[in-house]
């Protein structure tokens, strides 16, 4: 299952939120998001399985390197689309403008975020699941 718009605005809230709090909650991201900590819980599982973070079992959630590295990915995707954004007959907001930069972001190959760290570090399954801490 290729990583979709919901997965990606998870992960960039996760490395958003890691930037400022060394303890990452589910509650914490819920809250950032306006959405429900089961929503929360079944991205983070997905997630989990891809090698992008790790959830201890009180909680508190980590990312990995790989996690890092592709939420860096995506970031710099976003940011490429969002300053080049064509032109629409309408106004839109700085919510909408990033939503539909997000959907054309998440609509690029899943190896235009993850296949440069394969290429550089190896698989999800080569790597240790050892999380970096990120704060």
């Amino acid at each position: 299952m290729p990583l979709t718009e919901a997965h990606l605005r998870y992960l960039l809230a996760i490395y958003e939120v890691s930037q400022t709090h060394l303890d990452i909650s589910s509650r914490s991201i819920a809250e950032k998001l306006g959405v429900t900590k089961p929503s929360v819980v079944r991205i983070m599982n997905l997630l989990m399985e891809r090698g992008m973070i790790v959830k201890e079992h009180y909680g508190k959630i980590y990312m990995t390197d790989r996690g890092i590295f592709v939420a860096k990915e995506v970031r710099a995707q976003l940011e490429r689309v969002l300053q080049n954004f064509p032109p629409v007959n309408i106004e839109l907001t700085e919510e909408e403008r990033f939503a539909a930069a997000l959907a054309l972001t998440s609509a690029l190959p899943e190896r235009a975020f993850v296949g440069e760290y394969e290429r550089l570090f190896g698989t999800v399954s080569d790597e240790a699941a050892e999380p970096e801490k990120a704060g």
